[in-house]
């Protein structure tokens, strides 16, 4: 009796796990074909939610950007077993999801776990890096890269940390073990480029840039600091050469356009540099320097009424604008923790231009810092969102969650904010 009745619980184990991988199989032949509505109903249809299933639904709900749902059922998972990976996905799919302090916290816990999970180490460092959170992301990278001694990605990261906290010296070091483990690293020649270009170096400037191009000859970044390089250098030929290549990779913008003008310009070839000076002012009519290239040429080919209007066009719009400048300052404060002047020099550079979007984040950053009252910063913040919320990516995440989690704070307080 007893060699009959386990002999039916082994019948009945094989049966449920070959029941449970014939779903399987016939999930991932759904998925194949991109039948993805198929494949959730069938495994949300399942009787059992087995840690697989649940896991499995949760990566299919996030491959098609349905993050809440991939974040419920990933937690699901987790209920039925403490999984790292698991943990691992749904942490990734907060950072998809745009909750990166959620995302955070947990690849800190799997950290605390694993310390020898390099790519939880990364994800961590980036999202410190795009969340502020500097000086932990320099002591996640200085980590890394002692323990993986060949990755470049890691001293680079490291000096994008350094940089951020304007240590300029070690970011460049940082940058030149980054080259040295990896002298195609395109991201490093970039970041070795800016930095001998602010230290004036013009020799390793130029060596670098050309090391890009050598890499990566149709780039945009780098096709535009020979242009411009070879520009200031007067050699014209060469500056037109990476002005062509930028044009046939879809490339616009003023300044190559007016490279383009100044160039033909150069060779009195007047029909294309107006052609070009227009070009760009089609992109930005306000270009009050453009409008006076454009005027200096309609005065050299004496085209005075033209020159005339084009002038006063470039005279009106080229009123003081002092928003840069009170951005500094306000940055100078806020770095000295004297966040009421910070807040006052913020708030004149956004009044100064209310384009400058990174002085009204700054503002809602420093005023959420500053009051007790988070009303203030809480309706900034919401305007950085509806006038500028496609432009910076990062600064725009963090906004929204800190928007949802102030509104979330006086909800419980029994306020509404609209």
């Amino acid at each position: 009796m007893k060699k009959k009745f386990i002999t039916i619980v082994v019948f009945i184990i094989s049966f449920t796990t070959e029941a449970q991988v014939s779903v399987v199989k016939v999930v991932d032949s759904l998925l194949l074909k991109g039948n993805y509505q198929k494949a959730l109903q069938i495994l949300e249809n399942q009787d059992k939610k087995t840690t697989e299933n649940l896991s499995k639904t949760a990566a299919i709900y996030q491959s098609i950007g349905n993050y809440s749902n991939a974040i419920s059922y990933y937690k699901k998972a987790l209920e039925t077993k403490d999984d790292i990976i698991i943990k691992t996905k749904l942490a990734k799919t907060y950072a998809l999801a745009k909750h990166p302090l959620m995302a955070i916290e947990l690849y800190e816990q799997i950290i605390q776990k694993d310390s020898l999970n390099l790519l939880v180490a990364n994800n961590l460092g980036k999202l410190y890096l795009s969340n502020y959170k500097i000086a932990l992301a320099k002591k996640i990278y200085q980590y890394l890269q002692k323990k993986d001694t060949l990755n470049p990605n890691y001293p680079y990261q490291l000096g994008v940390a350094l940089g951020r906290q304007k240590d300029f010296f070690k970011m460049g070091d940082s940058f030149l073990e980054a080259y040295r483990r990896d002298s195609l690293h395109i991201k490093t020649i970039a970041g070795l480029v800016h930095f001998y270009k602010d230290l004036k170096f013009k020799d390793s400037t130029v060596l670098f840039i050309d090391k890009g191009l050598k890499v990566a000859p149709n780039n945009i970044n780098f096709n535009n600091l020979k242009a411009n390089n070879s520009y200031t250098n007067k050699d014209y030929k060469t500056t037109l050469k990476h002005l062509k290549r930028l044009d046939s990779l879809g490339y616009k913008s003023v300044n190559m356009y007016e490279l383009f003008g100044l160039c033909y310009l150069k060779s009195e070839d007047y029909d294309l540099a107006e052609q070009n000076f227009m070009n760009a002012l089609q992109i930005n009519p306000k270009n009050s320097t453009v409008l006076f290239r454009l005027a200096s040429l309609y005065y050299k080919t004496d085209k005075i009424k033209k020159a005339k209007v084009t002038l006063m066009r470039s005279i009106y719009l080229a009123k003081p604008n002092l928003h840069r400048q009170h951005y500094l300052l306000a940055t100078i404060f806020k770095e000295e923790g004297n966040l009421k002047m910070a807040i006052k020099s913020f708030k004149d550079a956004y009044q100064n231009n209310s384009k400058n979007y990174k002085a009204l984040f700054e503002l809602a950053m420093a005023e959420d810092t500053y009051y007790k009252e988070k009303k203030i910063a809480y309706y900034n913040f919401q305007k950085y969102i509806e006038r500028f919320g496609d432009i910076d990516t990062e600064l725009t995440a963090y906004a929204k969650q800190r928007t949802k989690e102030i509104k979330e704070m006086y909800f419980l307080e029994g306020v509404t904010l609209d």
